[in-house]
C-alpha cells in the first residue's frame, strides 16, 4: 500500500506554503489539546477560539492560501476570526482534520485524521526531544533476562521487550552523535565571536548535561552489559525451546522454523550491545571533534578583520603555526573550512613542481642532429627516461598490466601492501582507483575505510580482486 492512498495527496501543501510557520505552530497548538482525547477532536467552536487567541497574540496581517478549491483571492488581514477560520478550513481541506457532524445534544467536532498523528508526534519530537533515561531501560533489561526460566511467556514477555528496548537505546545514541554536529554549526554559524562563546553555555547545558555526560557517568550504559551477555546465553543454552514455542505461538509460524529465528533474535542482542560501543566511541570523537572546531571558528573571527585579504590571511597563518613536524602535512584537514579550502603537502604534485617552466615553443624549424655530437651514454639515459616515463605513464593499459602482474599468483591484494612490493610505481597505484570505473578494467577495488601510510603518503586502502567474468561480458 502506498503513502497516499492512506492520506490526502495535499497533506504537506499547508507546511510547504508562505503560512507553512503558522500552520505548523497552529497544529501543534491544536495537537496538544486533542492528543489526550478519546478521538483526537476538539469542538469545532473551541477549535475557532483557540486559533483566534494565537492570530490575536501574533498580531501581523496575513494573507491566506490559495488551496485550489475556487477560493476568491484574499487581501491581507490582521482579523483574528478569519484567519482562524481560513486556516482551520485550509487543514480540513488537505487530510489534517475532518469535521464530525453534531448529533441533536452536541455540537460538531474537528478530529484529526488517525494517520496523520504520528506525523504530529514527530514534529511535537523535533521541537522537544524526549530526554531517554540510559539506566531505566538497561535495568528493566536486565531484570526480565534474570527470571527469562520461570516466565510462562518468555519470547513474548522478555525475549521481544529486550529487543525492543535495546533497539530504542541505539537509536536515541545514534540521534544525539547525528545531534552534536549539527547543533555545534547552528550555535556557532554566522555568528560574532563573543556569541559562540556565549553558546557554550547552551550546548553545555542541552547536548553535554542533558546526554553526554549522563551516560559517560551515573547512567553509564555498561554496567549491565555483563549481566546482560549472561541472560541472552542462558536464553540460548536453556531456554531455547520454550522460547521457540512460545515465539512459534505469538508470531504464527511452524515450530521448526521457530528455533533459529530465536537463536538470531538472540545474536541480534549481541549485535545490539556491541553496537552501543561502536556508537559511545564515535560520539566521544564527535564530542571532541565538533568542540574543538568551534573554538577553531571563534578563534578564526577573533584574529581575522572584515576584509577577504584579512581572513585569507589569518586562516593561513593559523595553519602555519599548528604545522610543527613533516608528518603533519599528511594529517587529513578537518578544520572549520575544510570544505571550502582545500590545502595538499609538497609531496602531491612531486620533487619538481617548482621547477623554472620549459621555454615556449616558437615557429623556427628545429637544428638537424648532427652524429656524433650526442654523448652515447648520455643518450642511454636519456632514451631509458623515456621509456621509463611511458611505463609509468597513468594509462588504462598500464594499470592493467600492474593489475594482472599484482593478482598473478594470488586472487586478492591490499593497496597498502602493493606499495611495499612496487615502491618505485606509487602512480600505478593510484590508477587502479582512477580507473576502478571503466567499463574495460579486469580488475575490481574495495574500499575498507581505513587509512594507511605509506610511503609518506596516507591514503584509503582498498583490495585489488579479479573481476568476475561475467561482469566483464556483460558491459561488453
Amino acid at each position: 500500500m502506498q503513502l497516499f492512498e492512506l492520506v490526502s495527496p495535499r497533506l504537506f501543501r499547508p507546511l510547504a506554503g508562505p503560512n507553512r510557520a503558522f500552520y505548523a505552530e497552529l497544529l501543534l497548538l491544536l495537537w496538544e489539546e486533542c492528543r489526550h482525547t478519546a478521538d483526537y477532536s476538539i469542538s469545532r467552536a473551541e477549535a475557532v477560539w483557540r486559533g483566534e487567541d494565537y492570530f490575536a497574540a501574533l498580531a501581523k496581517p496575513l494573507t491566506l492560501d490559495d488551496d485550489g478549491a475556487g477560493d476568491q483571492e484574499q487581501q491581507p488581514t490582521r482579523d483574528p476570526h478569519t484567519l482562524a477560520v481560513g486556516f482551520l478550513l485550509r487543514l480540513r481541506r488537505t487530510g489534517w482534520l475532518e469535521e464530525i457532524p453534531g448529533s441533536y445534544e452536541s455540537e460538531a467536532k474537528l478530529a484529526f485524521m488517525p494517520e496523520v498523528t504520528p506525523l504530529l508526534d514527530a514534529l511535537e519530537e523535533i521541537l522537544n526531544p524526549r530526554v531517554v533515561t540510559y539506566t531505566g531501560k538497561l535495568y528493566k533489561a536486565w531484570q526480565l533476562l534474570q527470571g527469562v526460566e520461570e516466565e510462562k511467556s518468555p519470547y513474548e514477555n522478555v525475549l521481544r521487550e529486550v529487543a525492543a528496548d535495546l533497539e530504542a537505546l541505539n537509536q536515541s545514541l545514534r540521534a544525539l552523535n547525528a545531534s552534536i554536529g549539527h547543533y555545534m554549526d547552528r550555535l556557532t554559524r554566522n555568528r560574532t565571536p563573543q556569541e559562540v562563546l556565549e553558546l557554550f553555555d547552551q550546548y553545555e547545558e542541552k547536548v553535554v548535561a542533558a546526554a553526554y555526560h549522563r551516560f559517560k557517568t551515573s547512567d553509564n550504559l555498561f554496567n549491565y552489559r555483563a549481566y546482560l551477555e549472561e541472560g541472552l546465553d542462558r536464553c540460548e543454552e536453556n531456554c531455547l525451546p520454550r522460547l521457540a514455542l512460545d515465539y512459534a505461538r505469538v508470531e504464527r509460524c511452524a515450530p521448526g522454523e521457530a528455533a533459529p529465528r530465536v537463536r538470531e533474535l538472540i545474536q541480534q542482542q549481541r549485535d545490539a550491545l556491541e553496537e552501543m560501543s561502536s556508537l559511545i566511541r564515535e560520539i566521544d570523537a564527535s564530542h571532541i571533534r565538533y568542540r574543538k572546531r568551534a573554538v577553531q571558528r571563534a578563534q578564526f573571527l577573533l584574529l581575522s578583520d572584515r576584509s577577504s585579504q584579512g581572513s585569507v590571511t589569518a586562516l593561513l597563518r593559523r595553519y602555519a603555526e599548528e604545522i610543527r613536524t613533516p608528518d603533519q602535512l599528511f594529517e587529513l584537514d578537518d578544520g572549520p573550512v575544510a570544505k571550502r579550502l582545500h590545502l595538499y603537502p609538497a609531496a602531491v604534485f612531486g620533487k619538481k613542481f617548482l621547477y623554472p617552466p620549459a621555454a615556449a615553443r616558437t615557429a623556427e624549424p628545429l637544428a638537424p642532429v648532427q652524429s656524433g655530437t650526442l654523448d652515447p651514454e648520455q643518450l642511454r639515459k636519456e632514451q631509458q627516461l623515456l621509456l621509463d616515463y611511458a611505463r609509468l605513464a597513468v594509462t588504462e593499459e598500464n594499470v592493467s598490466l600492474l593489475a594482472q602482474n599484482a593478482l598473478a599468483a594470488r586472487s586478492r591484494v591490499a593497496a597498502s601492501v602493493l606499495v611495499e612490493e612496487y615502491p618505485g610505481d606509487m602512480t600505478g597505484i593510484i590508477g587502479l582507483h582512477t580507473y576502478s570505473q571503466s567499463p574495460h578494467r579486469d580488475y575490481d577495488i574495495q574500499l575498507t575505510g581505513e587509512w594507511v601510510e605509506r610511503g609518506g603518503f596516507r591514503f584509503e586502502d582498498f583490495i585489488l580482486t579479479r573481476r568476475k567474468e561475467e561482469d566483464t561480458d556483460g558491459n561488453h
